[in-house]
C-alpha cells in the first residue's frame, strides 16, 4: 500500500467513525453541578437517561461516624439536585482505608441515610486521593418517577 492509498484508508475511517458518532456522547449526557466545579477535574454526578452516576464522595472529619454521615447528606444533595434522592440509589462502591476497623460506623451511617438495600460493593485500599479521609463512596441511583 502506498503512503496515499493508506492516507485515503486513514481518512475514510475516520470519517467511518465520524459519522458512526464515535467519540460523541450516544446518548444526552447532564452534568452536576451545572456549570461545572472551579478546579474542572469531574463533575459530581452524570445523569443519562433515567440513571445517575455520582463521582466518589468524600468528607475530612476527625470522627469516624460524622464523617460517615456527611458523607451520607453530600450524597443525598447531589441526588436531589440530578432529580433524585437517597430513596433511588440502586448500587453502592465503597473504598475503604481501614475498613475492619471503621465497617460498624460505616454501616450505621448507611443504614439512617438508605431505606432501602441497593447492591453494595466494599473495597479496602491503602491511600485515597484527598488526605484525612476514611472512605469514599460513588452510588449509582435512579432518577426519581412521580409515582
Amino acid at each position: 500500500m502506498t503512503k496515499t492509498t493508506k492516507g485515503r484508508v486513514w481518512l475514510l475511517g475516520a470519517m467511518a467513525f465520524a459519522a458512526a458518532g464515535v467519540g460523541s456522547p450516544l446518548v444526552a449526557q447532564e452534568r452536576f453541578p451545572d456549570p461545572p466545579p472551579a478546579h474542572g477535574l469531574y463533575s459530581d454526578a452524570v445523569r443519562v437517561g433515567d440513571l445517575v452516576f455520582l463521582s466518589g464522595v468524600v468528607s475530612g472529619s476527625d470522627d469516624p461516624i460524622t464523617q460517615f454521615r456527611q458523607v451520607w447528606a453530600r450524597i443525598g444533595q447531589i441526588l436531589e439536585d440530578a432529580g433524585s434522592g437517597l430513596d433511588h440509589v440502586i448500587d453502592i462502591t465503597t473504598y475503604h482505608l481501614d475498613m475492619h476497623a471503621h465497617i460498624g460506623d460505616f454501616i450505621e451511617a448507611k443504614n439512617e441515610a438508605l431505606s432501602t438495600l441497593p447492591t453494595w460493593t466494599a473495597v479496602g485500599v491503602t491511600e485515597l486521593y484527598s488526605p484525612g479521609v476514611l472512605i469514599e463512596v460513588k452510588v449509582i441511583a435512579a432518577v426519581a418517577g412521580d409515582g
